[in-house]
């Protein structure tokens, strides 16, 4: 048993909770959707199959079609053109179909490839929702003097419909999130709480598997390298540490180009580039949409990426009411609290916020900004990656907007408890917020089931009864999982303090402090 000083921090069990709530809405889409029915599911399912008969696919390997043992597959693939026929896919790492090969093989030893394909829409939901409870844990990092925000932030990204129900789906993305994150939050503690010789060496195989899930986990290994940079230096900025943080860097770098680097060798040298971007694009003939640079300063590459998060392929189009509405209160929240902080009031959403805690000192404050600088080039990084995708044809999907979720969950909670303070009185700041976070954690969770049942009106359920009788058992579980996980968050969320009754040491409140 836990003794209290190393149990769980009671927001640690709020995202926990929030994440299982998160694991049974996707599994639930997970049986109920028909198989391989969202865009690209045939495509890395076959990837996996492949992959367990000892072939590592290309870009033009066919997908298996037999129609006696991959029905499925014969079926979604009638009619379609020889391209979209070809496992493309297979420019992305191995790790995923790798961990996808046990489903693989139980459903071979059944007989069956329904198997296989549940098993990886629930492996990719089970990513997904410990992508939720990661985006918490990274809004705490870059927000660490308000404890609601990750509770806060974890229920917002619970909310937008598009992210469970890519969770119940066959793709990649949950854990490449996942991996991606948990990188990025290891750097952000070793710039918080300095560089030891255990988190280097777990950030490195977080970092070293966010490179063999996607791509785009390379980006999150520079920015680890800049992380341990700034750990050093900022805590002694001498020509000595500099050097020392530089090798560091290096050899965290080097880490995934000794472990998944063949891979990108391999595509470079089979399709001109590390990712078959440009071979892709000629694969299926698509037409750019004007240049990176073009697309980077276009407003509607943002707001289509924001309001996918929303309302992104058969989600009813009525739900992007739900994104411009967060949307809208994140900008009046963000306004209100610069405003608020330069010209605070006695009352209202304009008075001033008090946080527990002392007053950081200068490297405190250093080191704060260093995490949102370093998340910053993060997203910047990506942005300009998924704009030059854009711009070469690609299409934009609600999981391409996940990475920067930790971002607009962390502003849009901050932006949530300034404009809650116009409803929500006391003296107590704490207790505001714990009330606050209450409220719109309960709602967010009241939207995430609503947008759940419109989005399962719009998908064919399976005809077999026994395939009825395990999505029925699946909306009762999820109902039950919605309410029970109400009911924690109301025990836990109470102003009296329980929030914070066992939490970590680097916790403990001190003094008050002024925001600023």
């Amino acid at each position: 048993m836990l003794t209290p000083s190393r149990s769980l921090s009671q927001v640690t069990v709020c995202l926990l909770l929030l994440g299982v709530l998160g694991f049974a809405m996707s599994a639930q889409f997970a049986i109920g959707m028909p198989a391989l029915l969202k865009a690209d599911e045939k495509q890395h399912a076959a990837y996996a199959i492949v992959l367990s008969q000892g072939v590592l696919p290309t870009i033009d390997t066919n997908t298996p079609a037999d129609p006696v043992r991959y029905p499925q597959f014969a079926e979604a693939l009638f009619g379609l053109d020889e391209p979209r026929r070809d496992i493309w896919v297979a420019n992305h790492p191995p790790l995923f179909y790798v961990m996808s090969l046990p489903m693989v093989w139980l459903g071979d030893a059944v007989g069956n490839v329904g198997v296989t394909l549940l098993g990886m829409r629930l492996l990719n939901a089970l990513g997904y929702a410990l992508s939720i409870i990661l985006v918490g844990l990274l809004a705490r990092e870059l927000v660490p003097r308000r404890r609601v925000v990750p509770v806060l932030s974890a229920a917002m990204v619970l909310g937008c419909g598009a992210v469970t129900y890519d969770g119940g789906a066959i793709y990649n993305d949950g854990w490449g999130t996942v991996a991606a994150s948990l990188t990025l939050l290891l750097g952000f503690r070793m710039v918080r709480e300095g560089v030891t010789r255990d988190r280097l060496i777990w950030a490195t195989v977080a970092g070293v598997a966010a490179a063999s899930f996607r791509s785009t986990g390379l980006v999150a290994v520079l920015v680890l390298g800049a992380c341990v940079l700034a750990a050093l230096w900022l805590r002694d900025p001498t020509l000595r540490t500099f050097r020392r943080g530089v090798l560091l860097a290096i050899r965290i770098g080097l880490a995934p180009v000794v472990v998944i680097g063949w891979f990108y060798v391999r595509n470079i040298v089979l399709y001109g580039d590390a990712t078959a971007s440009a071979a892709l694009f000629e694969k299926f003939s698509r037409q750019t949409h004007g240049d990176t640079l073009f697309q980077l300063v276009n407003p509607e590459l943002y707001l289509h990426l924001y309001g996918s998060l929303w309302a992104d392929d058969v989600i009813p189009k009525i739900w992007i009411v739900a994104a411009a509405a967060t949307l809208a209160v994140t900008v009046t929240g963000m306004v209100l609290d610069v405003n608020a902080k330069a010209r605070p009031r006695p009352d209202g959403v304009m008075r001033r916020v008090v946080i527990p805690g002392p007053e950081p000192t200068v490297l405190e404050r250093r080191l704060e900004v260093a995490v949102r600088v370093l998340m910053g080039i993060y997203c910047v990084i990506i942005i300009v990656n998924l704009a030059s995708f854009h711009a070469g044809g690609g299409w934009i999907h609600a999981r391409y907007a996940v990475p920067f979720l930790p971002v607009i969950a962390a502003l849009t909670s901050l932006a949530i408890l300034r404009v809650g303070r116009h409803w929500v009185r006391g003296v107590d700041e704490e207790g505001v917020d714990l009330r606050i976070t209450l409220y719109a954690g309960v709602g967010f969770i009241v939207s995430a089931m609503v947008a759940h049942l419109h989005i399962q009106q719009r998908i064919d359920g399976p005809a077999d009864a026994s395939w009825l009788f395990a999505l029925i058992a699946a909306d009762l579980v999820m109902f039950a999982g919605a309410a029970y996980v109400t009911a924690q968050l109301r025990r836990r969320l109470r102003p009296d303090g329980e929030l914070f009754a066992r939490r970590s040491p680097r916790d403990q409140p001190r003094v008050a402090q002024v925001s600023h």
